[in-house]
């Protein structure tokens, strides 16, 4: 398998997942996801600390969900370019004859296209993470590192329209659980 593509909310369990898989996994895969490319940007590029301050690249835009506060992620024209990249970088990896695992935060189905089309001619596997949204919030609390009422919105936006090959839920099962039923399942493919 090219790719595996771990899609869920912010701290659904995504990265302790794709630290899981790499253990797993008898070849080695990269780890590469959207807070590496953020990372790497200019930090007036992004408002990321406080909300609806819009900005070329990645800001929080405060909305309503299910009648309560909510954060939601919106991009810039840089931001979007910085997608942009973000997909077609994991493409040229696995040109290079790389396995990555993606860690990301879809935009529903239509980022999912995207996803698609940048990463066509690969073998790809799209992994459903889910978690209740009780949990989602406490992490994103404990955590301390996320902007609060960001789960809340992600976690109705990120899985509606996307198609998976397998799904996990962390709210039943370790990080450790859920990368071994991907095992499992990629195993499964590679034998046909």
């Amino acid at each position: 398998m090219d790719v595996i593509i771990l899609n869920g909310a912010s701290s659904s369990g995504k990265s302790s997942i794709a630290k899981q898989l790499q253990a797993l996994l008898p070849s080695p895969y990269l780890h590469l996801g959207i807070d590496t490319f953020i990372a790497m940007m200019p930090e007036q590029t992004n408002s990321l600390s406080a909300p609806d301050n819009k900005n070329s690249g990645f800001y929080w835009q405060t909305t309503q969900v299910d009648g309560k506060s909510s954060l939601r992620i919106q991009s810039g024209e840089y931001g979007l370019q910085v997608n942009r990249a973000y997909h077609s970088t994991v493409k040229h990896l696995v040109a290079n004859g790389l396995k990555v695992i993606v860690d990301d935060v879809m935009n529903g189905g239509e980022e999912q296209s995207s996803w698609r089309a940048a990463l066509d001619g690969c073998r790809c596997v799209y992994v459903g993470v889910f978690c209740d949204l009780d949990e989602l919030e406490r992490r994103e609390i404990e955590r301390g590192d996320r902007s609060v009422g960001s789960a809340r919105e992600q976690a109705q936006r990120v899985h509606h329209g996307v198609q998976y090959d397998v799904t996990v839920s962390t709210s039943a099962a370790s990080a450790q659980d859920c990368a071994q039923q991907i095992v499992t399942y990629v195993n499964g493919l590679t034998r046909l």
